[in-house]
């Protein structure tokens, strides 16, 4: 999945949970962004994400 596809699942995933989910672009090196998840946050690369990818992203964030 692309990134994008991959962040509005996050933030799907964020309001289910009450709680807010903010995507950095700015800070990121390259074509990479930062994303917190309340007090937890993780940077997410450009292109596509892959299911194993995801899965430790989400882990980061609290979500896995």
């Amino acid at each position: 999945m692309k990134r994008d596809q991959f962040l509005r699942e996050l933030s799907k995933d964020a309001r289910k949970l009450g709680v807010k989910l903010e995507i950095d672009m700015a800070r990121g090196k390259g074509g990479h962004c930062v994303v917190h998840l309340g007090n937890s946050f993780s940077v997410v690369k450009s292109g596509e994400i892959t299911p194993l990818m995801a899965k430790l992203i989400r882990k980061q964030l609290g979500l896995g």
